[in-house]
């Protein structure tokens, strides 16, 4: 039989096991930045829709008010 690439390669065995390790590493780490990442969006979800809800009625009450005195000032003035 004879000796193939992988047998010859002593040092990619090593690494392999390395890299494995690192792997897991890698995605459990990646996992907690998702889940840390979906809280903080959440969180300025939450904080971005208590805030800008009510400017947002304030801003359509306030177009509201200026057409009603612009529809009035055209029917006045006619």
């Amino acid at each position: 039989m004879k000796a193939k690439r992988q047998h010859k390669n002593i040092l990619g065995r090593g690494k392999a096991h390395q890299t494995s390790y690192q792997y897991r590493i890698i995605k459990a780490v990646a996992k907690v930045a998702k889940v840390v990442a979906i809280i903080i969006g959440a969180i300025i979800g939450l904080l971005m829709w208590a805030v800008f809800k009510p400017i947002y009625r304030g801003v359509g009450w306030l177009i509201s008010i200026l057409t009603l005195f612009a529809a009035l000032y055209w029917l006045l003035t006619l």
